[in-house]
């Protein structure tokens, strides 16, 4: 009588599941990041203004107003030194309204890129004129550029330095001073009050829209990728990896056409005329009064410093 024995695919199945197994999870990493950031982003438009921060017991339209004068304060100032206060000024309010830092790094990570793919012609003696500080490249001697004659050589100049640097801090001010409006305002609390200020109702409708639904494709994405990897066993090739985000982009895409009719169709049910219904709120009370003229002063205090330094 023969013994059985075990056949050749069932013990070298083992090691193959191994290694498919380690595979799926390097080939899942990307999409358990991208369900991370997507639940991060959840979080943050969910969460709410800490109500221990005074700035949040300001009335909106009031922070509002305080916020955009010292928007169009910094982008009027031109020496550097009012800029820098400005600057602090901002930090200031960053820091006693309860900010988190790293959101705060994210948005100065993001701000420094785009602000130096714009201002990083400036820096060129030819677009501004000034002594040069570092020279990049030598021309030949009556070098033209179709109608326009080269310089002898392309260089960095200090002029050019000095406008950058104050368009940087000024887009880093501004950013600063946008980033502790809406950190420390409810979003809805925030379009209420905008509307209140005059904003065109199709701003304020398409606005609210946008906000209110965000979460809900969000939802979706998550959804979407979620289904993927509690589906994936074995890494597929880059192909169809490919595939899989083209076809999960027309999933959302389609979700969010059949979503946008159907809250059309509830809206219109429910006697809808296109406007936004702006909810009464009381007047200004001396915290809100306070603000603005602490705004007031430190606008005329840079304004004086801008003229005498």
């Amino acid at each position: 009588m023969s013994v059985p024995t075990l056949p050749d695919w069932y013990s070298n199945s083992v090691p193959d599941v191994t290694l498919a197994g380690s595979r799926s999870r390097r080939a899942s990493l990307p999409v358990r990041r991208a369900l991370a950031r997507l639940a991060e982003v959840i979080a943050r438009e969910l969460s709410t203004p800490a109500d221990g921060s005074w700035l949040a017991r300001i009335e909106p339209r009031a922070k509002i107003a305080g916020a955009l004068a010292l928007v169009v304060s910094a982008t009027l100032l031109q020496k550097p030194w009012p800029l820098v206060t400005l600057f602090a000024l901002a930090l200031a309010l960053t820091i006693s309204g309860r900010l988190a830092l790293s959101r705060l790094v994210r948005v100065w990570l993001g701000v420094p890129l785009f602000s130096l793919a714009i201002i990083l012609p400036a820096t060129l003696n030819i677009v501004t004129h000034g002594p040069a500080v570092l020279t990049l490249w030598h021309f030949a001697p009556g070098s033209e550029f179709g109608p326009w004659a080269l310089p002898e050589a392309l260089t960095i100049t200090q002029t050019g330095l000095v406008v950058a640097g104050r368009f940087m801090l000024r887009s880093l001010t501004c950013v600063t001073l946008v980033l502790v409006l809406v950190a420390t305002t409810d979003a809805s609390v925030l379009l209420n009050a905008l509307r209140r200020l005059g904003m065109p109702r199709v701003f304020g409708m398409v606005l609210t829209m946008s906000h209110r639904y965000l979460t809900v494709l969000l939802r979706a994405a998550e959804e979407i990728h979620l289904a993927k990897l509690s589906r994936t066993i074995t890494a597929g090739t880059l192909r169809h990896e490919q595939r899989w985000v083209a076809a999960s982009m027309g999933i959302l895409f389609r979700r969010t056409h059949q979503l946008a009719q159907e809250v059309h169709e509830a809206m219109l049910s429910r006697g809808y005329d296109g406007d936004l219904q702006v909810k009464a709120r009381p007047g200004l009370q001396l915290l809100d009064w306070i603000w603005l003229s602490a705004v007031a002063l430190v606008i005329a205090w840079l304004a004086l410093a801008e003229r005498l330094i």
